[in-house]
């Protein structure tokens, strides 16, 4: 006897269903109720009773796979609560996704501000586009399950025309190979905060059973989702919350330790202690290098390693300090220097200087204030030399309007910081002061007279400048120079030297007065000259007239030439000059071989330089030509010869 028949005989179709057999097996049984030639009456039953026992095992099996899959979903929910963050339960939910409707693949998407999705998880995924999909709000299947609330299927995406399409999604189908694809919302009571979506990979017919499951899971994970988002707002915000927290205590002890770093330097200030005491703790309170410069732009102290301070960070330092001095405002340049003035009731006392060290707040900035303060209370007591720099400006008023070499004190006593010795060589130098530039041209005309060991007085809308020097271009051209670069912009200056002791100032202002106004009259810009510079017009403008000092600048090398070897190279300039620059004809007019003209010219190139013959050196040779001419034929007492043609 078989098993199905031992099982018959047991219990018949209760057996069966106890074992859970296959259809298979009912078939069999009845097959062998009809071959056993049992009566049509019993043959009926058995096949009613074998199709209710198959309706039952069906039922049973359903409600079996309905137990494991609501067994899969509570799974899910808890594994939903156990993660504590984003990334982690959007992982997860695609994951169990996948294996509660059994699909190819399952992706999360979440929700922007301007309504798009951008895909935050996925599983099963095969192209690198699907982690970079952004899709556009309100369009596709995305767009319709979020706009409905409910879930959107297709069972063959590419060939359904029912579809709502989107680019987007489009190209993720493509590249993941998808074909039927379930779109579900991640809805809450007050929104929709993303899309799940599930795809196979063939065609196929998403069931209810499987548009519940699906929906049932995005529901509790939507729920999940929102609380987790909440709580990671909200450990951001108390993570920002005690960052800020951090930040203000060390800015309020920062402030605290700027505030009796400051105190300290003015309580040292008033105690007496010194300026290297004060830039030194500077220095080290700014982490910078700090200089104090005084009213005279003169370093009285610093700090800290400037040793590499090139040409133009010298200048850009000297210009913040301009800056700061006369606008009364601190300057900060992106290269790292700060400057600040030093004041005191108004009174200008200098600048206080950081290099190397840029202001990152408004406590280094307090701090540097502080310094600025103290380093006032310092200067104060330096009034002496304030008082001495005035003295030293009324000086040269009263020089150039004609005083007594004895008067005033300032240049009775050389010994003075800002006493003169005019027995030694000095320079005047004029410069016009325009409109709007008298304080800036004033502070840096005191730093540079202090610098130098001279004197400034501003007179009749001009800066005036009394320096040491012995050659009166150089020292006129630095001064242009310098002041430009302070002023952003070209500056014309006259020079003249100073000769005859303090009786010679006047004398020499007013030639250098002259050579500016004809500076200005010539044209140009940031030009600086002396009258000797200028060549004749210089000897014209000149208080002395110094004839024989132009001729010796002019043709002073062609002369010693001829007197130390007995030729005549000032006769040939004379003859090549009457004839109009021609060696030929100059060498008819003096009766020899062209060679020989040519040669001569050659070493009167060689002795002038080869820029002898253009035209502005060739005219001013001419002219010392006709001045020797007429002054030689005065000292004979003969009538002056009459001006050849050239």
């Amino acid at each position: 006897m078989s098993q199905l028949d031992a099982s018959r005989g047991e219990s018949g179709l209760l057996g069966l269903l106890v074992m859970k057999a296959s259809p298979a097996e009912y078939e069999e049984l009845l097959l062998r109720t009809r071959l056993a030639g049992a009566p049509a009456d019993v043959v009926r039953k058995t096949e009613t009773s074998v199709e209710m026992a198959l309706q039952i095992d069906n039922r049973l099996r359903l409600l079996d796979r309905r137990r494991v899959e609501l067994g899969e979903l509570v799974d899910a929910v808890e594994d939903f609560g156990e993660q504590q963050a984003l990334g982690p339960l959007l992982r997860t939910l695609a994951r169990r996704a996948r294996r509660l409707t059994h699909s190819d693949a399952a992706y999360v998407t979440l929700c922007d501000e301007q309504g798009g999705a951008a895909v935050a998880a996925s599983d099963g995924a095969i192209s690198a586009l699907a982690a970079e999909i952004r899709l556009p709000a309100g369009r596709g299947m995305a767009g319709d399950a979020v706009a409905h609330r409910a879930a959107v299927w297709t069972a063959d995406y590419l060939r359904d025309t029912g579809v709502t399409r989107s680019e987007e999604l489009d190209g993720m189908v493509v590249a993941e190979g998808i074909s039927a694809l379930l779109a579900v919302p991640l809805r809450t009571a007050e929104r929709v905060l993303g899309v799940l979506f599930v795809a196979e990979r063939a065609a196929h017919d998403f069931t209810p059973d499987e548009v519940a499951r699906a929906t049932a899971l995005a529901d509790h994970a939507a729920t999940v989702v929102e609380r987790t988002r909440a709580l990671e707002e909200t450990r951001i915000r108390l993570a920002f919350v005690a960052g800020l927290q951090d930040r203000l205590r060390a800015e309020i002890r920062t402030e605290r330790e700027a505030a009796d770093c400051g105190r300290q330097m003015i309580e040292s200030a008033l105690a007496g202690g010194d300026a290297q005491e004060l830039v030194t703790t500077a220095a080290k309170a700014l982490a910078g290098a700090v200089v104090l410069r005084d009213g005279d732009d003169a370093v009285v102290a610093q700090y800290g390693d400037l040793t590499d301070v090139s040409a133009e960070e010298a200048e850009e330092v000297a210009g913040a300090v301009l800056e700061a001095r006369t606008e009364n405002r601190g300057v900060h340049l992106p290269s790292g220097v700060s400057a600040l003035p030093v004041r005191a009731g108004g009174e200008d006392l200098g600048a206080l200087v950081l290099r190397g060290r840029r202001i990152r707040d408004d406590v280094d900035l307090r701090l540097l204030r502080h310094a600025a303060s103290a380093a006032a209370i310092h200067a104060l007591s330096a009034r002496g030399a304030g008082r001495t720099r005035r003295v030293g400006d009324e000086a040269l008023d009263a020089l150039l309007s004609g005083a007594p070499c004895g008067e005033p004190p300032a240049v009775r006593q050389p010994a003075t910081p800002l006493g003169l010795d005019l027995a030694r060589p000095h320079v005047v130098v004029v410069v016009r002061i325009e409109t709007g530039q008298r304080g800036r041209i004033t502070m840096w005309a005191a730093a540079h007279a202090a610098r130098t060991g001279g004197m400034k007085v501003v007179r009749d809308s001009h800066l005036v400048l009394l320096l040491p020097g012995d050659e009166p271009g150089p020292v006129t051209r630095t001064v242009a120079a310098e002041l430009g670069r302070a002023l952003g912009r070209p500056v014309k200056a006259g020079g003249a030297a100073v000769s005859g002791g303090s009786d010679g100032v006047p004398r020499a202002h007013q030639e250098a007065v002259r050579c500016l106004e004809a500076l200005t009259a010539l044209g140009g810009e940031g030009v600086a000259a002396t009258a000797r510079e200028l060549g004749f017009v210089g000897m014209l403008l000149g208080d002395n007239r110094d004839v024989g000092g132009f001729l010796d600048a002019t043709l002073g090398p062609v002369l010693a030439y001829d007197a130390e070897r007995s030729t005549d190279l000032e006769g040939t300039l004379a003859a090549y000059f009457a004839v109009g620059g021609s060696p030929t004809y100059a060498a008819e007019a003096l009766q020899v071989h062209p060679n020989t003209v040519v040669r001569r010219l050659e070493r009167v190139s060689q002795l002038l330089g080869p820029d002898w013959q253009k035209a502005g050196a060739s005219l001013q040779i001419q002219l010392a030509l006709q001045l020797r001419r007429v002054r030689d034929s005065l000292e004979a007492g003969d009538p002056a010869p009459a001006a050849a043609a050239s």
